[in-house]
């Protein structure tokens, strides 16, 4: 699959976002991966990859690009990632005036998170804390 994306967009990206402390990727609805900052690079985000093939499909689930790109708006997730091991503060934020196209990036909070979002999902009963996806 070909995907036409400006240079000036891949350059705006990297403007704004290589010096970020955390992995930002600017993905296209298909899923592919248009660019990735220098850390997502590192770290293995790679150009060209789809994001939703890299790791385990379960580690997935909670992807709100869809309702991003559907509702034309920046939606947050913050939850505890089991296979990361931390909370982490989720965003999926549409290009204005772009159709296809988001920036994903997740911030590592686990160290100022509350409590009840350290809970893992084997250890909750998934009806008070709202940390996992068995709420």
């Amino acid at each position: 699959m070909s995907i036409e994306v400006s240079e000036e967009i891949i350059s705006n990206f990297h403007l704004f976002w290589d010096n970020y402390p955390a992995p930002v990727m600017l993905v296209h609805k298909s899923r592919n991966i248009i660019a990735a900052n220098k850390i997502g690079q590192e770290i293995g985000c790679p150009v060209g990859a789809r994001c939703v093939d890299i790791g385990e499909k379960k580690h997935h689930a909670s992807c709100k690009a869809n309702r991003a790109l559907q509702e034309r708006t920046g939606v947050r997730d913050v939850a505890y990632v089991e296979h990361l091991g931390q909370v982490v503060d989720g965003y999926w934020i549409p290009l204005a005036g772009v159709e296809d196209l988001y920036v994903h990036f997740g911030n590592d909070i686990t160290e100022w998170a509350a409590e009840r979002l350290l809970t893992k999902k084997e250890e909750c009963s998934g009806t008070d804390c709202g940390s996992c996806s068995a709420a």
